[in-house]
């Protein structure tokens, strides 16, 4: 029996030792591959982060109108306005030219003023890389005003941009990683004798804090008691599908007004003759258009949503054929 084992062994020695080989160089090219393997996967956007769509040279215009027919309650608007001010009789004479409505603004050919236009990427996972853009300080005003003239806000609707995606740290869609964009946004008075607080309240608590900060004498040209609102507020963009902020003034409860805060600088308001242009569009592919009027709401396809259309599509034209959100 011994000499049989023996003769087993020296048979299978061989054997074993060929399997040991190869198992061992089996398992150096596992090793091999797990490394290509994770090479790889540290290349590839993690799961999640969002993607940069580049800017481009393009400009997307046109004008936002009023259909015809269709007329607000002027006379409801400026009754709300008198009851307001008449009832703080203390500022009747001091800001008697705030007794006409501005929320609706519109001119002789139609177009309405204060209309709100931007454009966001076609899909929600996606961002515009405006580094470049911020850091030529290209394509947005360095400062932005929220005046206050005869006790009411001007301009009645803003959008600023606090803030832009950062392209080498995005974050997810649902929480997105932001640089500051080094714009300023003042909070001006320009009437000596009259005080006035500016009260900021937002919608989404990601945006930062509610502001409410009473306001000395302040122009462009004194800066020095102006409110810088996004270091107060400590703004930056959020979710827009929630709203504007909201601005008013508690010692004058009659005045409103409404900003954007923008992760972009592609966007605008309209003026008097209800025209507004954005450059920087993207030179190809599809975006989206957000056109929002404070007593209209959205007035784009697919509302909050926005409207997808063709980037190159360099005409957009709107009408507003209500005077109501509902």
């Amino acid at each position: 029996m011994s000499r049989w084992i023996r003769n087993a062994g020296l048979v299978l020695m061989p054997a074993l030792l060929l399997s040991v080989a190869l198992l061992g160089c089996s398992g150096g090219d596992g090793k091999k591959g797990e490394k290509k393997g994770d090479e790889k996967k540290g290349d590839e956007t993690p799961a999640g982060a969002m993607k940069k769509v580049s800017v481009g040279k393009g400009t997307i215009a046109g004008t936002i109108k009023l259909k015809e027919g269709v007329e607000p309650d002027y006379d409801e608007l400026n009754a709300e306005l008198k009851k307001k001010i008449d009832a703080k009789p203390e500022y009747k004479t001091a800001c008697k030219e705030a007794y006409k409505q501005t929320a609706w603004l519109v001119g002789k050919d139609r177009g309405v003023k204060n209309v709100a236009v931007w454009l966001m990427p076609e899909k929600e996972d996606e961002f515009f890389d405006v580094k470049d853009l911020a850091d030529k300080k290209k394509g947005f005003e360095p400062e932005v005003y929220l005046d206050q003239p005869h006790c009411h806000f001007d301009p009645r609707v803003t959008v600023f941009f606090p803030g832009y995606v950062n392209p080498d740290n995005p974050g997810s869609a649902d929480s997105p990683k932001y640089v500051k964009s080094g714009q300023k946004f003042y909070a001006l008075n320009p009437e000596m004798t009259i005080q006035h607080n500016t009260k900021l309240s937002l919608p989404d608590p990601r945006g930062g804090r509610d502001v409410n900060q009473v306001i000395g004498y302040a122009t462009k040209a004194k800066l020095e008691k102006a409110i810088p609102l996004i270091e107060e507020g400590k703004l930056k963009p959020y979710d827009l599908s929630q709203g504007p902020i909201r601005i008013s003034c508690n010692i004058h409860d009659w005045m409103e007004a409404f900003a954007w805060p923008l992760p972009h600088p592609l966007g605008t308001t309209t003026d008097e003759k209800g025209n507004y242009k954005i450059e920087n569009v993207p030179d190809s592919g599809k975006v989206r258009i957000f056109v929002w009027h404070e007593k209209a709401g959205f007035i784009n396809k697919d509302g909050k949503k926005g409207q997808v259309i063709d980037a190159k599509d360099a005409k957009q034209d709107f009408t507003i054929t209500k005077t109501t959100k509902e």
